[in-house]
C-alpha cells in the first residue's frame, strides 16, 4: 500500500529480470526417447529426487524435503516478505497450508499469470533452480547435451503459454564447447534473449579462459558466439554447499562460496548464515575480477553481460577497487585493455538488485542505466514490485529512474517490447491462519530477544509433537 493506505498505481511497465521455475517433471518427457537413458545417466529427476551422474543422489526441488514446513522454492509470491516467511518459517503447517503457501506459478505458466498481476509484474524472464546448481557438474557431454536441448524446448513451450509476458532464459551445455555454440545457435533461432552460465570452476572448467596458447579449455568460440548472435550473456549465481548437494565434490574447490560454507559449519552455523549470505556476491566478484582486469570485454565489442543472483548493493566499491588496481599493477597485464573495469562494465554490462536493496536506490545515479530489478520469486528470499517501488519513493528516486530500473533497463538490453497489464496494486484475499501484520511484527520482536525467542522455538516444538 502507499503512504496514504490506498492502493500502489504504476505509470510503466514492470519487467522482473529474474524469476524461477521450480523444475518441473515435465522437463524430462521433452528428452528423446533415443536419449532418455543417457540423459538418465547425467541429471535426471523423479518424485524421489534428482540423480547426478547415474550416481549420486541429490535434491532438486521436492517439497517433501522440507516437511512439516514449506518447499523456499515456491514460497515467495504474492504480498510475501522476508519477515512474513521467516514467521511462517516458525509455525506449525498442515498439509492445507502447505499446499497454500506452494505458489503453483513456479511450475504452472497460467498460475504464475495470475500472481504476477498480484505482484505488479508485466513481463518476466523466467529461470530454473537447481539446475543452475547441478547441472555444472554432469560428466557425459552428450547426456548434458540431450538435456540442455530438452530443457530449452520445455522453456519455449512454457512462455508461449502467455508469449507477450513470458520469456525464457537458455540453458547451455557448457561440457563441450562444440554443442554450447551449436545450442546458441540453436536459440538465436527459437528468439531467446538470454543463455545462462554459472560463474564457478566446476570440473576445471572455469568460463573466462580464451587464450589457447595457455592450454586447458578455449571458451573463445562460445564468447564470439554471444557476441555475433547478440543473445545476452547471463551470468547466475548460487550457493555453495559443503558437499550438500554439488555431487559429492566438497574435496575440489568449485567455488570461493564453499570457504564461506565450510568455515561456518565448522563454527555451528546454519546454511542461511554462510553460503547463503555470500556464496552468490563471492561466485558474481570473482568472475568481474576476471574479465573487467584482463580487457575481456574488449575483445568482444558487442557482447552484453547480465550479472543475476548477487545483489547489487556491492558494486560500486569493487569497480572503484578494479580501476585502482587496473592502473596500478597496468604493466603486468598479458593483454591490452582499452578501457578502465567501471568504463568496460557500463559500457556493456547489467546487474540486477532485489527489491529492499535501498543501498542501490540510495546510489541511484550509479545503476540508473546497468540496474536490473529482480523479483527472485518464488525463492524465500524473493519480494514483490510494489515493495521495491515503495522502498525507491522513500528515499526519492526519480519516477523516470524508477521506470529504467524496474523494467526499462532489461528491455532495452533483451531488445523486447514493453507492454503493460498491471496499473494497480490489487487485494490478495488471505485464509483466517494466515499471519496479520500485527502477528508479524510481534514476532519480529520476539525475534531480536534471544530468550523470549528461545520461548518461542520450544513452544512451537511442543505444538508439532503434539499435532499442533
Amino acid at each position: 500500500m502507499a503512504a496514504n493506505g490506498q492502493p500502489m498505481r504504476k505509470t510503466f511497465p514492470v519487467f522482473d529480470c529474474d524469476a524461477h521455475v521450480n523444475d518441473p517433471l515435465e522437463i524430462w518427457d521433452y528428452v528423446e526417447p533415443e536419449q532418455r537413458e543417457l540423459v538418465h545417466q547425467s541429471y535426471f529427476r523423479d518424485e524421489q529426487g534428482g540423480l547426478l551422474n547415474g550416481k549420486t543422489r541429490v535434491f532438486a526441488g521436492e517439497g517433501r524435503m522440507f516437511l512439516p514446513s514449506y518447499n523456499p522454492i515456491c514460497i515467495a509470491g504474492p504480498g510475501m516478505s522476508k519477515a512474513l516467511i521467516r514467521k511462517l518459517l516458525m509455525s506449525p503447517l498442515d498439509d492445507e497450508k502447505r499446499d497454500y503457501l506452494e505458489h503453483k506459478g513456479a511450475y504452472e505458466p497460467h498460475a504464475r499469470i495470475k500472481e504476477m498481476d498480484l505482484m505488479g509484474i508485466d513481463q518476466v524472464m523466467v529461470i530454473p533452480t537447481m539446475i543452475v546448481q547441478h547441472f555444472p557438474f554432469v560428466e557425459n557431454p552428450a547426456g548434458a547435451y540431450a538435456f540442455a536441448r530438452a530443457y530449452n524446448d520445455w522453456a519455449a513451450d512454457f512462455c508461449k503459454a502467455v508469449p507477450d509476458r513470458l520469456f525464457a532464459a537458455g540453458w547451455l551445455p557448457i561440457q563441450s564447447i562444440e554443442n554450447t555454440v551449436e545450442e546458441l545457435t540453436r536459440l538465436k533461432k527459437m528468439d531467446f534473449r538470454v543463455a545462462l552460465l554459472r560463474p564457478i570452476d566446476a570440473q576445471g572448467n572455469y568460463p573466462s579462459q580464451i587464450n589457447p596458447s595457455f592450454g586447458g579449455v578455449n571458451w573463445d568460440p562460445v564468447f564470439r558466439a554471444f557476441d555475433e548472435t547478440g543473445i545476452v550473456l547471463g551470468m547466475h549465481t548460487f550457493p555453495a554447499g559443503a558437499g550438500a548437494g554439488d555431487g559429492g565434490r566438497q574435496a575440489q574447490m568449485y567455488s570461493p562460496g564453499q570457504l564461506i560454507d565450510a568455515s561456518a559449519h565448522d563454527d555451528g552455523m546454519t546454511q542461511g548464515l554462510n553460503s547463503q549470505t555470500l556464496s552468490f556476491i563471492y561466485e558474481a566478484t570473482v568472475w568481474l575480477t576476471q574479465v573487467l582486469l584482463s580487457g575481456f570485454l574488449d575483445r568482444y565489442p558487442k557482447l552484453k553481460m547480465a550479472i543475476f543472483e548477487s545483489n547489487a548493493t556491492w558494486l560500486p566499491g569493487i569497480l572503484e577497487r578494479l580501476d585502482r588496481y587496473f592502473t596500478l599493477y597496468a604493466n603486468e597485464r598479458r593483454s591490452a585493455a582499452k578501457r578502465l573495469p567501471s568504463e568496460a562494465f557500463y559500457d556493456q554490462c547489467f546487474i540486477s538488485f532485489e527489491s529492499d536493496e535501498v543501498p542501490v536506490f540510495r546510489r541511484w545515479d550509479q545503476f540508473e542505466n546497468v540496474g536490473l530489478w529482480a523479483s527472485d520469486a518464488y525463492h524465500h528470499d524473493g519480494a514483490d514490485s510494489w515493495g521495491a517501488m515503495g522502498d525507491m519513493s522513500k528515499v526519492e528516486v526519480p519516477e523516470e529512474v524508477q521506470a529504467k530500473l524496474l523494467g526499462g533497463n532489461a528491455l532495452g538490453m533483451y531488445g523486447i517490447e514493453p507492454k503493460m497489464f498491471v496499473e494497480e496494486q490489487l487485494p490478495i484475499e488471505r485464509p483466517s491462519w494466515f499471519p496479520t501484520d500485527a502477528d508479524v511484527e510481534e514476532f519480529a520482536k520476539i525475534q531480536k530477544d534471544p530468550k523470549l525467542a528461545a520461548e518461542y522455538m520450544a513452544q512451537m516444538m511442543s505444538s508439532a509433537r503434539t499435532g499442533y
